[in-house]
């Protein structure tokens, strides 16, 4: 045989190789038993139930910089109010969707909702590893925002930790002045902390001074600044004169598919800001 048709070979034996998405990898090693049911089943189960996939929901939230005209990352919405045996299987879909992403040549970050009480088992954590690990994603495309419900335990510490050596970057999302969480950002240098625009709103009363003062330390650490749920337009001047760097919510773009995420540059408002700068170029006199 010629080393030519060798090639060819070789090529055309790639080329049929069936495509394998991070769905598709075995997960043997994290089939931990939770209320007598494998992870591994109950997601192949709920993946199929009705007839429906998963990986179809509008469950993607985009996070773009606070003028809008740049999509920065997403939000995946499902891991806010999943239960504990849901965790795994969305936190699957998560990561699948950036390799989605990756397939159309676009590298975007996505941030998993965990709650702190889910580090707490040695079992998810076992499993948000395995994926991590499987999904041989590079480092700053999987983020984790812890959300803070309960006191602060040594495991969970032990498990920030862990995945922190596996490159995963956490974010604090339901900010809140808790001095706990202050020391964790601080011991554990936090990417970012996420602000509730319902903070920042109305009248500045000392709670709202309090929070300000923080965003302000927040900057001095190096940690980036979010503000959430951004619904009016006072929503996004607020970012403006705080310098919050990133901005999501209904005012921005509601939650799309993660198809849909491909084909997003930016907001409602960097497309209005957009329109209002090209009539400006091309009739500077106003005249109609």
């Amino acid at each position: 045989m010629s080393p030519k048709s060798r090639l060819y070979n070789l090529v055309m034996a790639w080329k049929n190789k069936p495509f394998r998405e991070l769905r598709d990898i075995e997960r043997t090693q994290w089939q931990e038993t939770i209320s007598g049911n494998t992870i591994a089943s109950q997601i192949d189960h709920e993946s199929t139930k009705g007839g429906i996939n998963i990986y179809r929901g509008i469950h993607f939230e985009p996070i773009f910089n606070r003028s809008g005209s740049a999509l920065k990352g997403v939000l995946y919405r499902p891991l806010l109010s999943a239960k504990k045996h849901e965790v795994l299987r969305h936190c699957l879909e998560g990561i699948d969707a950036i390799h989605y992403w990756q397939c159309s040549n676009r590298i975007i970050p996505l941030i998993l909702p965990i709650h702190i009480d889910t580090l707490q088992s040695p079992s998810h954590v076992d499993g948000i590893c395995d994926l991590i690990l499987n999904s041989r994603l590079p480092v700053g495309l999987i983020s984790i925002g812890l959300i803070h419900e309960h006191p602060i335990s040594t495991e969970v510490i032990q498990s920030i930790a862990r995945l922190r050596r596996l490159g995963v970057l956490f974010h604090w999302l339901n900010f809140d002045s808790n001095p706990e969480m202050m020391k964790l950002i601080a011991d554990f240098q936090f990417e970012a902390v996420h602000i509730h625009a319902d903070i920042l709103r109305g009248t500045y009363s000392e709670g709202i001074e309090r929070a300000i003062d923080q965003i302000q330390l927040f900057k001095k650490w190096g940690c980036k600044t979010y503000l959430s749920h951004v619904t009016f337009v006072h929503d996004n001047e607020m970012a403006y004169q705080l310098a919050i760097d990133y901005c999501y919510g209904s005012l921005m773009l509601s939650p799309v598919s993660r198809h849909q995420i491909i084909h997003i540059q930016d907001s409602r408002i960097g497309k209005a800001l957009f329109s209002i700068q090209t009539s400006k170029k091309t009739n500077p006199q106003g005249d109609l």
